[in-house]
């Protein structure tokens, strides 16, 4: 693009005014000027502003915060998660060694030392080291929640089972059964064998065969069923406590045989007395009870579910009698 220079036209000759005693000046000349041509754009601005070169990068913006979701709370779940999966020695490591970790920060035992105890007792009872599971057992303290948990009196069962005690094995069976019942017991134990005999679950149980009808009855009737609570049934318990109450206070005012006749009539009534029949009838037999005597103590023994002592009482009974 082309540019025309064009100069200022210079001033008419002849001295320019000046005053007296001034002194002369050389003339400078005028700076010539580009002007655009008329037919040339103007250059056009830069728009926005400026970027300093000494100006600092920008920061990058701050990233957001990692939130990480923990889906294992600790190794206690962790561990119960194990054994769910099927994997008992793998949870028995982890608890003992969170176990390690707990005793070396605080010696003594707590709440979380026994759950992790209890929890490890289990892991080492489903590996079938019933030994070691009642020796971890036996670490919790005595008066801890854990010891009163279904498991453990499972566990319990089968330790004094393998150690060659049936009959305190037969109670923890028991306390177990009357906590949770039998079907949560069976699916408590399941995939675990053991030396202890447990009730059967009702999937398990045999079906009862129905009652054989004649060809001529009606087999649309409906059936009765013979556990049907009958409404009579709190009448004869109350009358049954009070004839027992009646045979207590005849026994102690000397009078034996108006008392073993309330008892007889009282445990007819309601067999579940038999227990406490017993208690009440055992102190007044004395060295040498009369036969018939004896034959009412086996009858409550039996009653009251203790076979092998009804049939010693009996076999007093027949030696009196001869």
């Amino acid at each position: 693009m082309k540019r025309r220079r064009t100069r200022k036209p210079a001033p008419e000759s002849g001295p320019p005014d000046r005053d007296d005693g001034a002194a002369d000046e050389p003339q400078r000349p005028e700076p010539e000027v580009d002007e655009p041509q008329a037919d040339e754009p103007a250059a056009a601005e830069p728009v926005g502003e400026p970027i300093a070169e000494d100006q600092p990068p920008a920061e990058p913006a701050d990233e957001p915060d990692e939130h990480v979701i923990d889906l294992l709370v600790d190794e206690m779940v962790l561990a119960r998660a194990q054994m769910d999966a099927g994997l008992a020695s793998m949870a028995e490591g982890t608890l003992r060694q969170r176990i390690a970790v707990r005793e070396a920060d605080e010696p003594g035992a707590d709440d979380e030392l026994d759950a992790l105890r209890t929890l490890l007792a289990e892991a080492l009872w489903r590996q079938g080291r019933v030994a070691s599971a009642r020796a971890a057992l036996d670490a919790v303290r005595a008066g801890s929640p854990q010891r009163r948990l279904p498991i453990a009196a499972l566990i319990e069962a089968e330790a004094l089972a393998a150690a060659g005690e049936p009959d305190r094995a037969a109670g923890a069976v028991e306390r177990v059964v009357s906590a949770i019942g039998v079907d949560q017991a069976h699916e408590l134990r399941t995939g675990v064998g053991g030396r202890v005999t447990w009730p059967l679950p009702s999937e398990l149980q045999p079906a009862v065969a129905p009652a054989p009808r004649p060809p001529w009855s009606n087999r649309g009737a409906a059936r009765v069923e013979p556990d049907a609570a009958s409404p009579l049934g709190g009448e004869r318990t109350a009358a049954a406590r009070r004839l027992l109450e009646e045979a207590r206070v005849a026994y102690v005012s000397g009078d034996l045989a108006r008392g073993d006749s309330e008892m007889s009539i009282a445990v007819r009534l309601d067999p579940a007395l038999a227990t406490d029949g017993v208690a009440i009838l055992e102190p007044t037999l004395g060295g040498q009870p009369s036969h018939e005597r004896l034959l009412l103590y086996g009858d409550l023994l039996r009653a009251a579910g203790r076979r092998v002592e009804a049939s010693q009482a009996y076999d007093r009974a027949a030696d009196r009698r001869s």
